[in-house]
């Protein structure tokens, strides 16, 4: 094997494991920070503070991520363009590491505004996305190649969404072994990210053959968006994809501190739970698509998913025992997993070839968006009452279907 090809080989391992430990950042803390937030035990609150200030704070604490990704997504994909990927990457990479261990250190000495300042720094670290999707199309030699790299990152993603909460659950249960406590999973998650930057420094080859000249951007998100709006046939899609977004992320966010409240369940069973229910997204996104694309069309199998998910969320805080809870929340998680590369591929569909890069980048933003709306309302919403949450969830669902029924979905 030539110099040239052990260095794409080890340049590609570097960009894959950022996806894996960014991932892991965004996930590892759904079985950690309900109970962490929400339990009287844990000491981060005194004993008077109200449970309405504990769920408000508990969704502004899951909002600051998504919120620093969608501010600085684009402004570190046009830093990456005008001063090289791997300088980028090493920046990125390296906010990571110091949010890991800012995250254990303040979890430990339960210092609250030390974790608001880490989640921001590790949200503003994992904002380096469009940087590795960059970096994987200039290390692509053609356009099937391409797809196959973002298929890679695409299943280390959906296999971290099932490994970061497990294992966040079970390295933050003391009951499981007396080391365990909620700040070891942010360490174990330090050492990863000390690791992702050695790769990036030492494993990692330039792959930018010619920096930007033009005039750097901080408002480049917001060009984009106004250049992916204009286009008359994206406007509603996105609409749909929205209000989908919104709710699905309202119960998925929420869900750990629902079976804290009610069932009240260890953090190693939570995570045991977002483990189950990453099985069920990738059993909808994987295999129930595959089977329905054969004999429905999009838009069919997007309404019937739409109304059945609406239809079921409403029942999900009904269920007195933990077993019908998962059997009811699995079915509607199976759901938005079929739904998920519905919305995604009619709006590819929908967009010039020329500008697929700019929507499919907007299509990242609005997850991040929804997440963060989802992370604040759903706080207040889950005070309010335990039915709440699944109510708006059911009215957004049926919001993106009334608008689906006056869409026309185009084809490739």
């Amino acid at each position: 094997m030539n110099k040239d090809a052990v260095k794409q080989k080890t340049s590609l391992f570097s960009v894959f494991f950022t996806f894996a430990v960014d991932n892991l950042g965004a996930t590892i803390v759904f079985p950690i920070f309900a109970p962490l937030f929400l339990n009287s035990s844990q000491k981060l609150f005194g004993p008077d503070i109200p449970m309405s200030y504990k769920t408000t704070m508990l969704g502004i604490f899951l909002g600051i991520y998504p919120l620093m990704q969608f501010i600085f997504s684009p402004i570190l994909g046009e830093y990456a363009d005008h001063h090289g990927r791997k300088r980028a990457l090493l920046l990125t990479t390296f906010l990571t590491f110091i949010g890991y261990l800012m995250s254990a250190w303040s979890i430990h000495h339960h210092t609250l505004i030390g974790i608001f300042i880490s989640r921001l720094i590790m949200g503003i670290g994992a904002g380096n996305l469009s940087i590795c999707l960059s970096t994987l199309s200039d290390l692509s030699p053609g356009p099937r190649k391409k797809e196959r790299y973002f298929s890679y990152g695409s299943a280390i993603a959906g296999f971290t969404f099932i490994l970061g909460p497990f294992v966040g659950g079970k390295l933050s249960d003391p009951t499981i072994n007396p080391l365990f406590s909620a700040a070891f999973p942010m360490l174990i998650g330090g050492i990863l990210g000390i690791a992702n930057v050695l790769f990036i420094l030492f494993a990692f080859a330039e792959t930018l053959e010619r920096k930007s000249t033009t005039p750097f951007d901080f408002i480049k998100g917001i060009h984009n968006i106004q250049m992916a709006l204009k286009t008359e046939t994206i406007r509603p899609l996105y609409l749909i994809y929205f209000f989908y977004l919104f709710s699905w992320n309202i119960i998925f966010l929420f869900v750990p501190a629902f079976v804290v409240q009610n069932f009240h369940l260890s953090n190693s069973r939570i995570g045991d739970i977002c483990a189950i229910l990453g099985v069920c997204w990738i059993f909808g996104t994987g295999v129930l698509h595959r089977i329905l694309n054969r004999t429905l069309s999009s838009k069919g199998i997007l309404l019937g998913s739409f109304v059945f998910f609406a239809a079921m969320v409403v029942f999900v805080p009904y269920p007195h025992h933990l077993h019908t809870f998962l059997y009811i929340i699995g079915g509607c998680t199976i759901l938005s997993g079929l739904i998920w590369p519905l919305c995604t591929g009619a709006i590819s569909n929908a967009a010039p070839s020329q500008i697929q890069g700019k929507v499919m980048g907007l299509s990242q933003s609005m997850l991040s968006l929804t997440m963060l709306l989802a992370s604040l309302l759903g706080g207040v919403f889950l005070h309010a009452h335990s039915m709440v949450p699944f109510v708006f969830s059911s009215l957004s669902v049926l919001i993106a279907a009334a608008l689906l029924l006056k869409t026309k979905l185009i084809s490739k």
